[in-house]
């Protein structure tokens, strides 16, 4: 029971303005199947393409609306002398934990939409496990640069 407890206490958040990024990510993944969408029209019945229209309007203010900050409020993540635990989902929930001497390698990484809201990604690689490749998304790019600096610093010598 304490390892749990030592994790609900030192868990951080990710930046709250990755909720923006995540929206406008969301929204033009959901702009894209409007073509072929809008395409079929022409070829069912009306009252059935506007069931469908309404339907796929529902599920994309849906995606873009509700699921990025129920998301963010899934998704925290603790670092500790022994490494770095990822706690995300929301349907399905999941843990990870990556011990320091596990980090080969990192990257930080931003995309347009990121860079425009000051959020990065940190990438954190391993080998020979599932997770070969673990992100964290959201985090300010200083904190993701921090992170990506202390994990790498104190993973000492492994040997390899």
């Amino acid at each position: 029971m304490q390892p749990e407890a030592n994790f609900r206490t030192q868990t951080q958040r990710v930046d709250p303005n990755a909720v923006r990024v995540w929206r406008w990510q969301a929204a033009l993944a959901c702009a894209i199947p409007t073509i072929p969408l809008l395409a079929i029209g022409f070829r069912i019945p009306t009252s059935l393409w506007l069931v469908i229209v309404f339907a796929y309007f529902v599920l994309a203010v849906w995606c873009v609306w509700k699921w990025p900050p129920a998301y963010y409020n899934a998704l925290e993540y603790g670092v500790d002398t022994r490494g770095i635990t990822i706690q995300r989902g929301i349907l399905w929930r999941s843990r990870i934990a990556l011990p320091r001497i596990r980090v080969q390698h990192t990257d930080v990484s931003q995309g347009p939409l990121q860079r425009r809201y000051g959020i990065a990604t940190l990438k954190l690689y391993t080998a020979g496990s599932h997770y070969t490749k673990i992100e964290l998304s959201g985090l300010t790019h200083d904190r993701a640069l921090a992170l990506r600096d202390a994990l790498l610093a104190a993973g000492g010598d492994s040997g390899v």
